[in-house]
């Protein structure tokens, strides 16, 4: 029997130079909101679709960042809330620290867009159960915090290796997520608050990042990078063949080194950092056209979570 097509998604976890710079203010125009934004904008129309954005709350603190943002939700792109200061332990910080960081981005980012956000995605994919009380109170819809894949361990070692030099490299080891990284569910699923309180709304969806069907390898698009090209493309197709499927990108997938002004603490480390321009747009089409020509349509992240709630029976 043929296989029905899946519904597909982009998103973009919008991890800022002003972040990566350890600074309140990265001192100049950040070019990831510009220059970089507008390459990954080109894309969308030449695919037609709309990305899911995930937004740094503290970004918004720059008027032009403001004024971009704006622009990004009124053409119809998703706005998402990726934490206010994008601390790479959120997960296993005390829950009142893990509801303020969600709720000064959530202000932030509704107060600029006029629509308040219904995704979430924790900085390190640092999740816990806490995190998604924190969510369930704030009626968010969905979260895409759960990296289901053994292979975390290695990501964290490699994020440690490249902020060696970064004092916020510690954060990156206090996680409460471990074992969920080892055994958490593949597929989309719902976690519910047991406890006796009427201001939550009870339920959250949870959108695991995509892995192959075997060795649990994770999906997404610095992959491209870090595996061998057989092992990347094996994970992508075998990820395509689930019934919904997400592809996550940063800007430094599109950025140019050019673009990186010197002493950016870790950002002169990224394992993608180096890669011509050219051949950074070559993998980011290579992959679209892959994704595009598998799924039966492209749509936003909460269009799909919202498919997926019918799909599982839940109101």
């Amino acid at each position: 029997m043929k296989m029905s097509r899946p519904v597909g998604s982009f998103n973009i976890n919008f991890d800022s130079l002003r972040w990566a710079s350890g600074k309140s203010s990265l001192g100049q125009r950040d070019p990831s909101f510009f220059s970089v934004a507008d390459r990954f904008l080109n894309l969308a129309d030449k695919y037609r679709f709309k990305y899911t954005i995930f937004i740094i709350g503290e970004d918004l603190n720059d008027s032009e960042v403001r004024a971009r943002v704006r622009e990004w939700a009124q053409a119809g792109h998703e706005i998402g809330n990726h934490s206010y200061h994008h601390l790479p332990n959120l997960g296993s910080l005390p829950i009142g620290r893990i509801s303020d960081e969600v709720q000064r981005a959530h202000d932030a980012i509704a107060e600029v867009t006029g629509i308040e956000p219904r995704g979430f995605i924790s900085p390190a994919w640092s999740t816990s159960v806490q995190l998604n009380q924190v969510l369930m109170q704030k009626k968010y819809l969905y979260d895409t915090s759960l990296f289901p894949s053994p292979l975390m361990w290695l990501v964290v070692l490699k994020l440690f290796i490249t902020f060696r030099n970064d004092p916020r490299k510690w954060q990156l080891l206090s996680r409460k997520d471990w074992l969920e990284n080892m055994w958490g569910y593949c597929r989309p699923y719902m976690v519910r608050d047991k406890r006796r309180d009427t201001s939550s709304s009870g339920q959250l969806l949870i959108l695991p990042l995509p892995v192959s069907r075997y060795g649990r390898i994770p999906c997404w698009h610095t992959a491209a990078f870090v595996f061998p090209s057989k092992i990347y493309e094996y994970a992508l197709k075998s990820a395509l063949r689930a019934p919904c499927f997400y592809y996550l990108m940063h800007p430094f997938d599109l950025i140019d080194v050019a673009e990186v002004p010197s002493g950016l603490g870790h950002a002169n480390d990224a394992e993608r950092i180096g890669v011509p321009l050219k051949e950074k747009l070559r993998r980011m089409e290579w992959a679209m056209e892959a994704i595009v020509a598998a799924s039966s349509e492209i749509v936003t992240l909460k269009t799909l979570a919202e498919r997926q709630l019918v799909a599982l029976g839940c109101p």
